[in-house]
């Protein structure tokens, strides 16, 4: 997928058609997170994933009135998970996340497509709305299971298979 000036951004990966034609919804990856996901293969054989370890929805108008807050922006924090990076760096539930370091996010997918450009281990700052104050939050990624360490790949799974590399 190219934008109008034949800038590569994002790779098509599917599309949903009642005609079976190459028309109806389209889906693709945004060409941040591909590179991302070639760079991790490359330097370390399997992908790097950040988490912030919460369970999140989008703003709604109802639960803004609830919060105090004025404009209806962000993605709320519904959850916080034991060991995840939210909790040891002070997010709470009921936060409104606006900003994951400069770029604005408005949606669940913004704040997602955002992390998913980290790695485990990486310094970010994270802008939340807390009953109408803003606050600036500094967050150290962690992975799925806890910990700041990069993933490494002595065993791959793949379609119900463990692989290793081949000893001499």
């Amino acid at each position: 997928m190219v934008n109008t000036r034949g800038e590569l951004i994002g790779i098509n990966t599917a599309i949903a058609s009642r005609t079976g034609s190459y028309s109806g919804y389209s889906f693709a990856i945004p060409s941040s997170i591909v590179r991302k996901v070639i760079s991790d293969l490359m330097e370390f054989g399997v992908v790097q994933r950040a988490v912030l370890g919460v369970q999140i929805n989008d703003l709604s108008a109802e639960k803004a009135k609830e919060l105090n807050i004025e404009k209806i922006e962000g993605v709320i924090v519904e959850q916080i998970f034991d060991g995840g990076s939210a909790k040891s760096s002070g997010i709470e539930i009921s936060d409104v996340i606006i900003k994951i370091g400069a770029i604005k996010v408005g949606k669940v997918a913004e704040l997602q497509e955002q992390i998913s450009k980290y790695r485990p281990g990486d310094a970010i700052k994270v802008t939340i709305n807390r009953k109408g104050k803003i606050k600036e939050i500094d967050v150290i990624l962690k992975n799925k299971s806890g910990n700041t360490e990069i993933v490494s790949n002595d065993l791959v799974t793949a379609l119900g298979a463990n692989l290793e590399e081949l000893s001499a």
